[in-house]
């Protein structure tokens, strides 16, 4: 394709601009508190359009991501998929039950708790099959849990490796640090709730944390 042609469906379809962003150097002796005027060449997007997941891309998403078979993520009563439950409130359709043809242009009340509920599910089907067969665990590898349910060392590397397994695939990027101690202090608070098993409440609640967040439920 000629060059031209090639910027004109550049323009047409995606909207982008035919100007490159110019590096300004502030030079050493720069006042601090000035902003460059290029990012980086890190491009903003010019149709930014945010969406929530919605009920199967949310069910299938944490289905790959925790390593879950899709029935398993989440039943109501151990029988009724949640995303069939929980459908409309997740922002789907039910045109043959309830006849709901569209989806709301807004979540509604219940969402945060279908979210919620269908997270944590999935995180305790995950948590579940890591804690009873060790050798195979995919996210909480050798987090070692002590007699009485206790995390055995909250700052070990196993439990720092388990959060920043959590927050790569549920951001499909690394944690900050901030996020990564935000997480393993987490351990001290539920121990502190007086849980049965605060080893593993530690685990549902950085895993409830992560799955159930904005940069998670949305895309």
């Amino acid at each position: 394709m000629r060059p031209e042609r090639l910027l004109l469906t550049c323009l047409l379809l995606t909207g982008c601009s035919e100007k490159l962003p110019v590096a300004v150097d502030l030079g050493p002796g720069a006042d601090a508190g000035v902003t460059p005027a290029w990012d980086g060449g890190v491009a903003k997007s010019q149709k930014g359009n945010l969406r929530f997941k919605g009920p199967e891309r949310l069910s299938l998403d944490l289905a790959q991501a925790l390593e879950l078979p899709a029935a398993s993520v989440c039943n109501e009563l151990g029988q009724y998929p949640c995303q069939s439950v929980h459908g409309v409130a997740l922002g789907g359709v039910d045109p043959y039950q309830h006849s709901v043809y569209e989806t709301a242009s807004t979540t509604g009340a219940t969402t945060p708790i279908a979210v919620e509920r269908t997270v944590l599910s999935a995180c305790n089907a995950r948590i579940a099959l890591d804690v009873n067969a060790p050798a195979t665990a995919v996210v909480f590898k050798d987090v070692a849990l002590s007699s009485d349910g206790r995390l055995v060392d909250a700052a070990s590397p196993a439990v720092a490796a388990a959060v920043t397994s959590l927050v790569r695939r549920a951001w499909l990027r690394d944690p900050t640090v901030d996020e990564r101690d935000t997480l393993v202090r987490l351990a001290a608070e539920v121990q502190a709730t007086g849980a049965t098993t605060p080893g593993v409440a530690w685990m549902q609640a950085a895993c409830l944390a992560v799955f159930s967040s904005a940069e998670a439920v949305f895309y």
